[in-house]
């Protein structure tokens, strides 16, 4: 029987190549890239059907729901892996509902992306079951919805990071019209008037 292709992307070489460590021991998987380049990515999978991406949400220059979104639509059944060092209780929700497959955190023990791993490929999905009851709550209405679209929260990010509009622009791909747009509309969806306002609202969040 054929391996199960992974690629891994993620900013850190050292993580990538600890992932492949951790998934070397499965003869019934192969890491078949590992990579920081969505570019790279992206071409891969169009010419070579791939089972699962382990991706960073925080990849620098790269908005990670909307890269999801973009691996969804070459190849719908290519399983998605979340990771990510920030908030599990702000990003595990998103997760779900743009569509990933799985959700883990980096704090976490790394025999959980090993889990993760196996369980996405048996076909099933893999999520911090705090994020799943915040998600349950939300749809009844006892929740809140959290204010922010993905892509606003990729701006809050690097805004909070000290980048300039321009330089948001460059990174995602975008125009400064909109990167604009985005941040007249995160200052007024959170209330707050100053980047220093914003930083704190990024912290208290631990979005950086």
């Amino acid at each position: 029987m054929k391996p199960a292709s992974v690629i891994i992307m993620d900013e850190q070489p050292i993580v990538r190549m600890s992932i492949e460590v951790l998934l070397h021991k499965n003869k019934a998987i192969q890491v078949v890239m590992k990579t920081d380049d969505s570019r790279e990515l992206l071409d891969y999978l169009r010419n070579n059907p791939t089972d699962m991406v382990i991706l960073d949400i925080e990849l620098p220059g790269t908005d990670g729901f909307a890269l999801l979104k973009r691996i969804k639509e070459i190849n719908d059944k290519t399983k998605v892996l979340f990771l990510s060092s920030k908030s599990e209780s702000f990003y595990a929700g998103r997760a779900v509902r743009a569509g990933a497959n799985g959700f883990v955190s980096k704090r976490k023990d790394q025999n959980d992306i090993y889990k993760a791993v196996e369980m996405l490929l048996a076909g099933y999905s893999f999520f911090p079951s705090a994020s799943l009851t915040m998600i349950n709550h939300s749809r009844r209405g006892d929740l809140p919805e959290l204010p922010l679209s993905n892509r606003e929260v990729t701006v809050l990010r690097y805004l909070a990071n000290g980048l300039t509009n321009k330089e948001i622009a460059d990174q995602l791909l975008l125009s400064n019209k909109t990167i604009s747009a985005h941040k007249s509309n995160i200052f007024s969806k959170l209330g707050v008037h100053t980047i220093v306002e914003l930083i704190d609202y990024a912290k208290a969040h631990e979005l950086l």
